[in-house]
């Protein structure tokens, strides 16, 4: 087998990787880039091999930054099958839809979504499925609902995609499955250079109480997929143990209600079926116009979950322009805040960010920041990801910022994992 690195070699978003297996070429994972003020340019590259040429993609997981560009390649002349769990498929169909809303008409549309969900086939955990002279099989990787980790085998070899890999902690999710002995292992390395700090019992508490006492507005700015549905329940869970603190919550993402849909429909797959049921069907959501003219006169204490998580788009900009006056208002973003990204801007000190073309916000509310929401796997638990490998096994590092792998290696490196190699773009592997 001979892999090709291409996309998440030199940042976090825009995962895309090649493999040359005995009968043709396949995809792991096809992201957008998402972040950089190139990022639009970047999408626009042409890949290594013609879309025609590739014969099948697999897809880790439904964050855009692993599946975005999946319409694209079919628009360009994909045509093969796309593999992934069922509950990825279904977060797939409502994440590219949206994504195709944002998007330039001659990048993909909604009908290109269409086209490139009737190729998707569902492959269960742990089902091991004949692919081009190979064998594949996606084993659970936590981080979100139907995540997975990739093995492939050919020839009595053997390679392991990690996806993003989710933390062994995670107040829904099982963790995730240690790493396969392997050949070859393509990890990610988001949070490769650090250890999580923060509770995020304790911070998102310390949130809930200060708008409930203080009479504030909190904005939680929130990714639709995932965070937002980790969110709904813990603070479901923390008002049903402490009504003296309950206050008005509103959901404003059409996104964010149909993947609560799938979350509530495949709850059996989390840690706590009861409380994600009770929690998806809590919480008011703004749905018209009318709704959301009548919340612009609102004073606390109210609480709004809005996307997108990284300030980057989404209706949580309207919310920061209604109540940017407001020096009691907070705005909480929980989790990784992309470099690049307004999000990351803000934590350090920004207080401006576009609105439309003609306004910008001046947020003078408070920012509280926390890291202990992020569902990757932080530095320890990639390395208790990897405790059942052999320490002369091929790693490389990608999906993280360069520092990141650069710390992560150094560690592996201190740990007598002997093989650490951090890929650039168009760097081969044979296997």
């Amino acid at each position: 087998m001979k892999i090709t690195f291409w996309g998440a070699t030199d940042q976090v978003t825009g995962s895309k990787t090649f493999v040359e297996l005995p009968e043709g070429i396949i995809l792991i994972d096809c992201g957008l880039v998402q972040g950089p003020e190139n990022a639009d340019k970047q999408n626009l590259e042409n890949l290594p091999f013609k879309p025609g040429q590739i014969k099948a993609v697999i897809i880790t997981h439904a964050h855009l930054d692993h599946s975005g560009y999946l319409p694209r390649l079919v628009k360009k002349g994909f045509e093969g099958p796309i593999y992934c769990t069922p509950v990825t498929a279904k977060l797939l169909k409502i994440i590219l839809l949206d994504s195709a809303k944002l998007s330039d008409e001659e990048f993909y549309t909604q009908q290109d979504v269409m086209v490139t969900d009737s190729q998707i086939k569902s492959i269960n955990w742990n089902h091991k499925t004949s692919l081009l002279g190979a064998q594949f099989e996606l084993i659970p990787s936590g981080h979100i609902l139907g995540a997975s980790s990739v093995v492939i085998k050919a020839n009595e070899k053997k390679i392991i995609f990690s996806g993003d890999l989710g933390r062994f902690d995670d107040p829904l999710l099982p963790p995730p499955e240690l790493c396969h002995e392997a050949n070859l292992i393509v990890m990610e390395s988001t949070y490769g250079g650090k250890l999580r700090h923060g509770d995020y019992h304790k911070d998102l508490h310390t949130f809930l109480a200060t708008v409930a006492q203080e009479s504030r507005v909190g904005i939680i700015a929130s990714f639709a997929v995932a965070r937002a549905q980790m969110l709904m329940s813990l603070i479901f869970d923390f008002y049903q143990r402490h009504p003296e603190y309950k206050v008005r919550v509103i959901l404003d993402s059409p996104m964010m209600k149909e993947a609560s849909k799938v979350y509530k429909q495949f709850s059996a797959l989390t840690q706590n079926q009861h409380l994600v049921v009770s929690a998806m069907e809590e919480f008011e959501v703004l749905e018209h116009e009318r709704e959301w003219e009548s919340l612009q006169k609102k004073s606390g204490p109210l609480i709004i979950i809005s996307s997108s998580g990284m300030l980057t788009g989404g209706r949580v900009k309207r919310h920061l322009a209604n109540w940017q006056n407001d020096h009691k208002a907070i705005l909480f973003l929980p989790g990784y805040q992309g470099e690049g990204t307004p999000g990351r801007a803000f934590l350090e000190g920004e207080r401006t960010i576009p609105f439309n073309e003609e306004e910008n916000i001046h947020w003078t509310g408070e920012v509280w920041g926390s890291e202990a929401f992020s569902s990757h796997a932080d530095q320890a638990e990639l390395i208790r990801w990897l405790e059942n490998v052999d320490k002369k096994s091929t790693i490389c590092l990608v999906h993280g910022e360069n520092l990141a792998k650069i710390e992560l290696k150094k560690k592996l490196n201190e740990l007598h994992y002997e093989n650490v190699f951090i890929p650039k773009r168009e760097d081969v592997k044979l296997v």
